[in-house]
């Protein structure tokens, strides 16, 4: 294995602001809106977990 490839398996994924995945252009608008309901201000967050808030606020029983 190269110290590249090793280098990238080690770092932790980025983190995000509420604020900066509510204006992220990765997100539909019902998403954001989601995301503005859901999401703690004061907390980081990445990719992978917004994408499973998402998933399991979509696939709840009303």
């Amino acid at each position: 294995m190269s110290s590249k490839e090793n280098k990238a398996q080690t770092q932790p994924a980025p983190r995000y602001t509420k604020e900066q995945l509510v204006e992220a252009k990765r997100f539909s608008t019902s998403d954001k809106d989601i995301l503005t309901g859901l999401l703690s201000p004061d907390k980081t967050y990445t990719l992978d977990e917004v994408a499973a808030t998402i998933k399991s606020f979509k696939e709840r029983e009303v």
